[in-house]
């Protein structure tokens, strides 16, 4: 009796945590806003996102993984999130007749990122912008962003 009370109570474990993985929401990171972008320490990544984005669905299982891997790795770079659809938030989306700023990469200054669509990730080193991924933004797909993170997590 006693080794099928312990199987029952490892199988339920196990599903609890498989189901944390598909709970998870953006919502639950760490945040900055548009005009703190920059202000932060170090290297770090954001993933701009936004609700109701398929692609941005698409991407949350591969950084929810990252997050977990932050856990066990202190040395790893943290992740934040922003939502674009949000507050101050809100100025960081391109507007339609605005033209996509080529040279965000290198960019010091919160006003010159901007995104056209979400997910977009970027990796700030010492207050400047080093990267971005984005479907749109940079013409790579979701999958370019997956990959991006399972380097980050050999």
């Amino acid at each position: 009796m006693k080794r099928f009370l312990i199987l029952v109570i490892v199988f339920i474990s196990l599903v609890s945590i498989s189901g944390c993985k598909n709970k998870f929401s953006y919502d639950d990171m760490n945040k900055v806003n548009y005009e703190t972008l920059l202000d932060l320490k170090g290297s770090y990544i954001v993933v701009a996102y936004q609700a109701n984005c398929a692609n941005c669905d698409k991407l949350k299982g591969t950084v929810y993984d990252y997050i977990k891997y932050i856990d066990d790795n202190p040395d790893a770079m943290p992740i934040y999130a922003i939502n674009v659809n949000t507050g101050v938030n809100k100025k960081m989306l391109l507007l339609r007749n605005e033209d996509y700023p080529k040279n965000m990469v290198g960019a010091t200054s919160y006003k010159n990122i901007k995104v056209k669509a979400t997910p977009s990730i970027m990796v700030i080193k010492n207050k400047t912008l080093v990267k971005v991924i984005s479907d749109y933004n940079t013409l790579t797909p979701v999958t370019d962003g997956k990959a991006y993170f399972k380097e980050l997590m050999k």
